[in-house]
């Protein structure tokens, strides 16, 4: 049984395993390198980012498939659970097979280091096209576009600079408005 804790808990087990694992009501699994990687869940506030940017993608990318808590296999041995994944089309899977033209990681302070340094990287390597982030803490988001396989930024939003709007190749260009993301 998982123990309660706000942390996020590594446990070992084999990629057969981590398919079959459970870890509770609310708990989210990632997997790698052979360590589950077992969050929390999340808070409301949360997930009222990733909600208020889901309806903005449909609203804005006409086409474009934005999921919330869809795996992504970002390496040989590396499956993540972004906030948010946009990808081309819709597929019954467990993990999408696509590149996706987006992610979005929603920060909490027990996840902060992995979605940032770990998770920026991976996602990088796989060639997802933009990486955007939401610090609720920092009030702001960023959004990095993969450019020659490194992130350059595109936009950076915040309380000083709350409304902007980024480009999604050629499917649509999205207008963002922080304080509408982040709730009151």
């Amino acid at each position: 049984m998982l123990e309660s804790t706000d942390v996020p808990q590594r446990i070992p087990m084999s990629f057969d395993d981590y398919m079959a694992y459970d870890p509770g009501e609310g708990y989210r699994a990632e997997w790698a390198d052979g360590v589950a990687i077992v969050t929390p869940p999340a808070r409301i506030m949360h997930q009222y980012a990733g909600t208020a940017l889901v309806v903005l993608f449909r609203q804005h990318l006409p086409g474009l498939m934005p999921l919330m808590d869809i795996g992504v296999r970002t390496a040989g041995s590396k499956y993540r659970i972004p906030d948010v994944t946009v990808i081309e089309r819709l597929e019954d899977a467990v993990f999408t097979e696509q590149v996706p033209l987006i992610v979005v990681e929603v920060l909490s302070r027990s996840t902060r280091a992995e979605d940032t340094l770990r998770k920026s990287v991976e996602y990088l390597r796989a060639g997802v096209g933009q990486y955007w982030i939401v610090d609720r803490d920092s009030r702001t988001l960023t959004v990095l576009a993969n450019a020659e396989h490194e992130w350059t930024p595109l936009l950076e939003l915040s309380d000083a600079n709350p409304t902007g709007e980024v480009a999604v190749g050629d499917h649509g260009t999205v207008p963002l408005d922080l304080p509408t993301i982040l709730g009151p």
